[in-house]
């Protein structure tokens, strides 16, 4: 179920988890005061094999290895 956030004039900003059909909350159950619905924007991150930041990282290239790196003995414009 997702998480929708809520900004309440006398308690600030609280989540509540809901079902997607449910209707959006009219008072807060704390204080009653009248409540928003906030729009937030959701976060998430590609995670695991098959994803750039695991699988597909460059290798030094010479240009930012020192010499006589081992990452620069490997580059094959050192051996040109």
């Amino acid at each position: 179920m997702p998480i929708y956030e809520y900004d309440c004039p006398k308690c600030g900003r609280f989540d509540v988890i809901q079902k997607m059909s449910a209707a959006p909350l009219e008072t807060h159950e704390a204080c009653g005061s009248k409540v928003t619905k906030l729009l937030s924007a959701g976060s998430f991150a590609f995670k695991g094999s098959g994803f750039y930041q695991t699988d597909y990282k460059a290798a030094p290239s010479c240009e930012r290895a020192s010499a006589g790196s081992p990452a620069c003995a490997t580059c094959p414009s050192a051996h040109g």
